[in-house]
């Protein structure tokens, strides 16, 4: 064999080695590139199926209970004058004010109807030289309210009466005006009324302004809301994020690592925002707001 066959040899296998050489790493360049393309696509894709939620975060904070229901303002004070007899003279009409002491009318039989109150006449039923039949009615001859200041008369259902106790803060609203207050007045029993869909029962319970309000009429309605409850300093969260399982437990979902997780939690007392979050959760996690029946547990989400 000769010198020039040889060294036709040998490079043929360098050549030979160098394309084998560049084809490994050629494939390796493709697989690296197809691991890439395959990572971002799922990942991508992880996004794409995602469900996007509000959230909201645990924390420290003093929740308020109130229970909101609506009472009746009535007079402060108020008095029913019932005559007999004939009616000799009227001296008074609705709206005046009176005295205490005052004589408001007088009868054939020597009855007078007196002022026990200072006050304003609200009732009028009798008329000079005129039977007084007002008792067989049931209705007073005159009605004498105190108008000064008014008062909340409310009517509590069961629920409501367990929660309420005297001396609670109140905020009374009428109209466009709100004032501050407290339970002042508890009934002992409950009363039954019946209407027309049956016999209901209720406690009544008078609630008093802190300072006599001004523009408000007697028999109208007014908004109140008495302070029930407070705690302070307590674990937290919004209301909104308050869901329940099939088997009734109080839950919510907290968002860890872009995931969904259903975490049942041991509840407190509640504000028209807040709840208190007995057992659960921890200061600081984020929880879904308004979880509805898409949500499940371990399910992709994220935040708005």
């Amino acid at each position: 064999m000769t010198q020039m066959t040889l060294c036709h040899k040998k490079n043929s296998r360098k050549e030979l080695k160098s394309m084998k050489k560049k084809t490994i790493l050629g494939l390796l360049a493709v697989l690296v590139v197809a691991v890439v393309i395959f990572l971002f696509v799922r990942g991508n894709s992880e996004k794409s199926d995602a469900v996007i939620v509000r959230t909201g975060v645990v924390k420290k904070d003093t929740i308020i209970e109130n229970l909101s229901t609506t009472g009746t303002l009535i007079p402060n004070q108020t008095q029913s004058l019932m005559g007999t007899g004939n009616v000799l003279e009227v001296t008074v009409k609705v709206g005046d004010k009176v005295a205490k002491d005052n004589v408001l009318a007088t009868y054939d039989n020597g009855l007078q109807l007196i002022a026990g109150i200072d006050g304003t006449i609200t009732q009028v039923n009798i008329k000079a030289k005129q039977a007084d039949t007002n008792a067989q009615q049931g209705k007073p001859s005159i009605q004498l309210d105190d108008l000064s200041t008014l008062k909340v008369k409310l009517e509590l259902s069961n629920s409501e009466a367990s929660a309420v106790t005297i001396n609670q803060k109140a905020k009374i609203t009428s109209g466009n005006q709100t004032f501050s207050g407290k339970v002042a007045e508890k009934d002992p029993v409950a009363q039954s009324t019946q209407s027309a869909t049956g016999t209901t029962a209720s406690l009544g319970a008078i609630v008093t302004f802190d300072q006599a309000p001004e523009n408000l009429f007697a028999g109208f309605d007014a908004d109140v809301d008495i302070t029930t409850n407070t705690v302070e300093n307590v674990l937290a969260l919004p209301i909104e994020a308050l869901t329940y399982n099939d088997k009734n437990e109080a839950i919510v979902y907290v968002v860890k690592d872009g995931k969904a997780k259903e975490t049942k939690i041991d509840i407190g007392i509640q504000s028209d925002k807040l709840i208190e979050v007995k057992k659960g959760v921890t200061n600081g996690e984020t929880v879904i707001l308004s979880p509805n029946s898409d949500i499940k547990d371990n399910m992709n989400v994220t935040k708005e």
